[in-house]
C-alpha cells in the first residue's frame, strides 16, 4: 500500500515528487517547500521504536547534508 499511497486521491503533495525507500521510512516527499520524511500507517499502527528516533531527529532539526565523492 505504501508505494501506490501517493496516487491516491488524500495525497497531499505531487506523487511525482515521492521516492519510495521502504525502511526504516516509507519514503521522502520532494517539493518546492522542501523535503518531507513520510511514513504511512493505516488507522491503528505506530510508529516502531527506530521510527521515533528518526521522527525526532527531524523534529529536533539534526538532519544533514553530504556529498560523498568517488574517484
Amino acid at each position: 500500500m505504501e508505494q501506490f499511497a501517493p496516487f491516491l486521491e488524500d495525497w497531499p503533495w505531487d506523487p511525482k515528487g515521492f521516492r519510495f525507500i521502504g525502511s526504516p521510512v516509507d519514503g521522502l516527499q520532494f517539493n518546492e517547500d522542501g523535503v518531507v520524511f513520510v511514513e504511512i500507517k493505516s488507522a491503528s499502527s505506530r510508529l516502531s521504536s527506530v521510527q521515533q528516533t528518526i521522527k525526532r531527529h527531524v523534529q529536533e532539526g539534526r538532519v544533514e547534508w553530504h556529498e560523498v565523492r568517488l574517484d
